[in-house]
């Protein structure tokens, strides 16, 4: 029995979590499904699935060479696109991770677009504000929200995204508006959890200053501080890529223009492999011309309604 085509049944039962699912996918009959597993723990002398009525879970042996199958799975389809044979019709499935308030807005609309011009391509998302393990975990290329590209991986700064404080048009009624960043001090400010993101930084020109606000809400999440910004909790400081349509429909105000408070760069980052599939080139390709390719462009506000 070939082990190669085993490895392709073992990863799609460790996905799906059914031999009959397995099954259908490579359209073979249940009991070769089995063959083929049994065809592995007999080579590797090693139980990789745990069977109940009910569901299949990899054992611990089972895990780690997954891990292992998936990046030879990679590899072999890499190697086959780099011949050619796939170049004109990406197939498979593109692993794709990006931040969640990130992905949910500009990501995710690429999806559509993606599965109608390339029927063979599937696309299998995580959404989270881990940081993920791109070699790990399987994962094909992330979209990252950071100050610095990561060195361990290969990519590059595609756009940027202002930070801005922002409030809503009642609570700036209500609290009047600030004219310098200093006085974002007696306002109630919605702030992060982590890091030091009680003290907003600022620039003008060669001049650099700090505010520390006095946060009236904390959280991990930023899509928590937006609501409370749009129901006129307080100021926020945050990304353009989240706030982006509520300034343009004018129900959230950028405060304090003239000063610089930062910028966060969008990457996007891939494994160290020399070889890219065309799945990954054509979704790299449709996230650039939704962003651009250029590190200090922000893509999400311009400043329009200045």
């Amino acid at each position: 029995m070939d082990t190669l085509s085993s490895m392709r049944v073992f990863a799609t039962v460790a996905e799906l979590g059914s031999f009959a699912g397995a099954a259908r996918r490579h359209e073979m009959s249940p009991a070769m499904v089995s063959k083929h597993i049994a065809h592995l723990e007999a080579r590797l002398n090693a139980a990789l699935l745990t069977r109940t009525t009910r569901k299949v879970a990899l054992t611990d042996s089972g895990a780690r060479y997954l891990r292992q199958c998936q990046e030879v799975l990679r590899l072999v389809a890499e190697a086959e696109d780099e011949l050619g044979h796939q170049r004109a019709r990406p197939s498979g499935t593109l692993r794709v991770t990006a931040p969640v308030e990130l992905g949910n807005r500009h990501v995710a609309p690429l999806v559509a677009p993606l599965l109608r011009a390339h029927p063979e391509l599937s696309i299998q998302f995580e959404f989270t504000n881990r940081v993920v393990d791109l070699t790990e975990e399987g994962v094909d290329v992330a979209v990252r929200v950071a100050a610095r590209l990561d060195s361990t991986l290969a990519g590059r700064q595609v756009a940027s995204s202002r930070l801005l404080p922002v409030a809503s048009p009642d609570y700036l009624a209500r609290h009047g508006q600030p004219v310098q960043p200093q006085d974002l001090a007696a306002h109630q400010a919605l702030v992060f959890t982590m890091g030091d993101w009680s003290r907003w930084q600022h620039r003008r020109g060669p001049d650099t200053g700090s505010v520390v606000t006095t946060p009236r809400l904390r959280s991990s999440s930023s899509d928590a501080l937006r609501l409370a910004a749009l129901d006129g909790a307080g100021v926020s400081l945050l990304p353009s890529f989240l706030v982006g349509d509520d300034l343009r429909a004018g129900t959230l105000l950028p405060l304090l223009t003239a000063w610089d408070f930062g910028r966060l760069g969008i990457h996007l980052l891939y494994p160290q492999r020399r070889y890219r599939p065309a799945r990954l080139r054509v979704f790299v390709d449709a996230l650039l011309a939704r962003f651009g390719d250029d590190p200090q462009h922000d893509p999400f506000w311009s400043g329009e309604n200045l």
